[in-house]
């Protein structure tokens, strides 16, 4: 699961993977700031361009990337961010702050079970 917040909208989609997430998420508007993103349990996740955006003078062509972890001080923890997001726009079942909390924590529990 990757969760990926539209800057501008301050909307919180869910995609059911990296790819599907790497596929709606344009990479200019990625690389402009208009997309930030977090892993299952809410870490944050940098894109890295493994070809570039190009801009032309008439035309513009979107970038290929994919995501890795970022650094904790890329930006704020998923935990953190869903104070401020005012539309949950997933094609899941997460429509408010607390069913996100709820699925990260659970994810979490998962993952020191294992």
């Amino acid at each position: 699961m990757i969760f990926a917040v539209a800057t501008d909208e301050l909307a919180l989609y869910t995609f059911s993977s990296e790819m599907q997430a790497t596929s709606y998420c344009e990479g200019l508007d990625v690389e402009a700031a208009g997309w930030l993103f977090w892993d299952d349990i809410g870490r944050p996740l940098s894109p890295y361009f493994t070809v570039p955006n190009k801009r032309g003078v008439l035309t513009v062509q979107n970038g290929e990337y994919y995501l890795e972890l970022a650094d904790e001080m890329h930006h704020a923890l998923l935990s953190e961010a869903l104070d401020e997001i005012t539309d949950f726009s997933s094609t899941t079942s997460f429509n408010t702050a607390l069913e996100v909390r709820l699925y990260m924590a659970h994810q979490i529990a998962m993952k020191l079970n294992s």
